[in-house]
């Protein structure tokens, strides 16, 4: 019987000793296995940018609106016409009655109005409006993908800390039932239950996270058109990387969010400016509709060849000069329901833009919010939490090495340390994925207003 138990307690030392071993190097630093093909962030972004249709397209629109501002400014094209007048039926002869000439006219058609100088200006309105939309744009996919890269990182470090937690649990799997089948202990079947029960909800667990990879990953293939190779992994997080393209930093960004009044600086968002252009362009619009209401001329000019009569008496040409105009007076009523229904979209569209300003500044005002809550969090878990489990960890695993503490304490402390880790990770991608938030409203309106100001001191 003595030497049983000195089998058993050998067995055990062993155990203990590999164990030791295992848990010290799996806990000297925090596994985030990296591979060659590394996408990181500011790459995800550049791709995106380089192969958005959008953007390319916008630049033909850009073009096609400068075409049509540089058409605009030009008359309507004068009509020429040609005509043999009052022919003699009888014997078709261009010389036999007196009337009888070739006419050859030109007529041309003025603008109404200044029309198509406000046509000039209203494309060029509509030019600089395609200008915000590209910088919309341009911020909404920069923000867009840098979620998802975020959503795809989180998921490959989520499974990097899930296998640690995996290992950790076989462990206590295999010296449960060690201890059990030796009846060392206390050990019961129903421990052996509960570590098994915690394996299918890890294993559950991974299942999630490895869905939400390839699911971040197949989302990325929307803006490279085509998908990304199956061992490509996120690179290391770099915060300011989601301030790819634009001149500010984190310092600065910090400051602009603490500092400045959202309801006016985000009137320079581009989706607000967008507005802003729009209604700009529709009061031209309105200035178009009210030079309707103007007389429009049209004056032209003909010049009547006579042949000389049969008889060799000569007959004189002709030349004729005329003035037309329509009289836009008798549908007044007319002209004024377009006035009235252009002047209507241009209050609509000041509306829309005032709606669009208190939506932004609102996403802004909760944003702040969160950002200082995931501040909080973050200190609270980096300068405590951590800390008092890591502490915790260690101290019960050299108790266990002085037979003090049972082993399944000292991996229930090491499986809690993993999940501190999991939740300091889950507020870190959440802290960045509400910078990306601030960037795509803050960046590109400070943007907007500094260039605002610097074209204001030039025209100084």
């Amino acid at each position: 019987m003595m030497y049983t138990n000195s089998m058993h307690l050998s067995k055990a030392l062993r155990l203990k000793g590999v164990l030791v071993a295992v848990l010290t190097a799996t806990f000297v630093s925090q596994s985030s296995s990296v591979l060659a093909a590394a996408l990181s962030l500011e790459q995800a972004q550049q791709l995106a940018i380089s192969e958005d249709p959008n953007l390319k397209g916008n630049t033909y629109r850009q073009q096609a609106l400068k075409s049509e501002q540089y058409a605009s400014a030009y008359w309507a094209n004068p009509q020429l016409s040609t005509s043999i007048q009052n022919l003699p039926t009888d014997g078709f002869s261009l010389d036999q009655e007196p009337m009888t000439q070739f006419k050859v006219g030109i007529k041309q058609q003025l603008p109404r109005g200044d029309v198509n100088a406000l046509n000039y200006q209203k494309l060029a309105v509509m030019t600089r409006q395609v200008d915000t939309q590209s910088a919309a744009r341009l911020a909404s996919l920069k923000k867009t993908v840098s979620l998802i890269w975020l959503d795809w990182y989180y998921a490959n470090e989520r499974l990097a800390l899930l296998k640690q937690e995996d290992q950790l649990l076989k462990q206590l799997m295999d010296v449960t039932e060690s201890r059990y089948s030796q009846g060392l202990g206390k050990s019961q079947q129903s421990d052996i239950l509960q570590v098994r029960l915690a394996q299918l909800t890890l294993e559950d667990k991974y299942t999630k996270a490895h869905q939400a990879m390839l699911e971040a990953r197949a989302a990325l293939s929307e803006f490279y058109g085509a998908p990304l190779s199956s061992d490509m992994t996120p690179d290391n997080l770099a915060l300011g990387a989601l301030l790819y393209g634009y001149t500010l930093d984190l310092s600065d960004l910090y400051r602009v969010v603490s500092d400045s009044e959202p309801f006016s600086l985000l009137q320079q968002h581009p989706e607000a400016r967008g507005l802003q252009l729009q209604s700009d362009a529709q009061a031209k619009q309105v200035d178009i509709a009210r030079e309707q209401t103007k007389p429009q001329w049209s004056v032209d000019a003909s010049y009547g060849y006579r042949q000389d009569a049969q008889n060799g008496a000569s007959r004189a040409d002709f030349v004729s000069l005329g003035v037309q105009v329509d009289l836009p007076y008798f549908t007044r009523p007319k002209q004024d329901a377009d006035v009235a229904a252009a002047v209507s979209r241009v209050n609509a569209l000041k509306t829309d833009f005032r709606l669009k300003v208190n939506q932004l500044a609102s996403q802004a005002q909760m944003l702040k919010v969160r950002l200082a809550s995931l501040s909080q969090r973050k200190a609270l878990y980096e300068n405590g939490l951590t800390n008092e489990v890591e502490g915790l960890a260690q101290t019960l695993l050299s108790a266990y090495t002085a037979d003090t503490a049972n082993f399944s304490e000292v991996v229930q402390a090491h499986l809690r340390q993993i999940q501190v880790q999991d939740s300091l990770l889950a507020i870190h991608v959440e802290e960045a994925k509400t910078l990306a938030s601030l960037i795509y409203l803050y960046a590109p309106s400070l943007e907007a207003s500094n260039h605002n100001a610097t074209e204001l001191n030039h025209e100084y």
